[in-house]
């Protein structure tokens, strides 16, 4: 008799485009991105133009897709949904902000949350 194994994995599959590939060593760029979003990372495909990759484990609100399944926005810092990320086009004011008010690592809260308290310059 023979055993088999079957096993689910929750991956999303991205594709970049719009970049001019040459050169690209598929083992850096997983390592690169692994590194950033602490997360199994697997390209399937370059082309000149564009790269097909595979990541494994992401939450589903960390990948926002349309309604093709096409991965339009992915969020990298816990705290900020994909969803929030798409609804990014612009900043509706710029405004700038001292270097010693800076959040730094020390803040507990969420990734979005830190900046609601940071002092403006006027």
């Amino acid at each position: 008799m023979e055993t088999g194994i079957i096993a689910y994995v929750d991956k999303a599959v991205v594709k970049i485009s719009g970049l001019k590939v040459s050169g690209l060593k598929p083992y850096e760029l997983e390592e690169k991105i692994e590194e950033s979003i602490d997360s199994r990372v697997r390209i399937i495909g370059v082309t000149g133009d564009s790269i097909d990759m595979d990541i494994y484990g992401m939450d589903k609100d960390s990948v926002y897709k349309n309604e093709s399944g096409i991965v339009k926005a992915i969020s990298m810092t816990e705290g900020i949904t994909a969803s929030d990320v798409i609804k990014i086009d612009s900043a509706e004011k710029i405004f700038e902000v001292d270097y010693k008010d800076i959040p730094n690592g020390e803040y507990e809260g969420c990734a979005r949350e830190r900046w609601f308290n940071v002092p403006k310059k006027n």
